[in-house]
């Protein structure tokens, strides 16, 4: 498995602050009763959460997610040194009862994990909809491009200025859409299927009629959109 630089850089910083820690914890004369083991064991478990949370967030890929992934690093980071700091605390003030401690360092954890979770959960729920908008978006630009095709085959000039004039309104359409438009937008599918059969045939009457209904369609659409919005 290949390691990018950021990630490499962000593991050996947390490991660097676990050997730092160790030696402080381990080196000097302390009297390790229970508190010292509860700084001592919550103080680590937050510096491998760091680790774990960087390596997570800088593996994802497109900008939104490495946005999200920023904000991840930064939350475990600062839940890090808050930690850091009760925790070289705690390791020294060994005559408080190891329950107040516990209690403590259980409450940072929980809401670190909580605020992992939540931005987490946003980034997915974020790309969710980023990822419905954009299949309407190209529903619109799909159609644009298929009408400006039509135009290119007609020789008439006035009906290719009807299919351009359509063509323009898809284009300045709304592209958002909802679960009500379904229906509408299906009939306006269907419509564009005609016109192109209409094309194919050369049947400039037809063209002008189904291009009528369509802008009417499309217009209906658009006051759709307003209102839901």
């Amino acid at each position: 498995m290949i390691i990018s630089k950021n990630k490499g850089l962000s593991l050996i910083s947390v490991f660097v602050i676990l050997a730092v820690y160790n030696i402080v914890a381990f080196l000097l004369p302390l009297d390790r009763g229970g508190m010292f083991w509860v700084g001592y064991s919550f103080t680590t478990a937050a510096i491998l959460l760091t680790a774990g949370v960087g390596f997570y967030a800088l593996g994802r890929e497109g900008l939104r997610s490495k946005v999200y992934g920023c904000s991840l690093i930064a939350l475990a980071w600062t839940y890090l040194i808050v930690q850091l700091v009760f925790g070289l605390l705690e390791i020294f003030l060994v005559f408080i009862p190891f329950q107040y401690g516990i209690l403590l360092n259980t409450i940072l954890f929980g809401a670190c994990l909580i605020g992992l979770v939540a931005v987490d959960i946003s980034k997915d729920e974020i790309e969710r909809i980023d990822s419905r908008n954009k299949e309407k978006v190209f529903y619109i630009k799909t159609l644009h491009i298929e009408i400006e095709g039509m135009a290119d085959k007609i020789t008439d000039e006035a009906v290719k200025k009807i299919l351009n004039e359509l063509a323009e309104s898809i284009s300045y359409s709304d592209p958002m859409s909802s679960q009500e438009l379904a229906d509408l937008e299906n009939q306006i599918k269907s419509r564009v299927a005609d016109l192109s059969k209409s094309v194919v045939d050369n049947d400039l009457s037809i063209i002008k009629i189904i291009c009528k209904e369509v802008q009417q369609l499309v217009a209906e659409r658009n006051r759709k959109c307003i209102a839901l919005k």
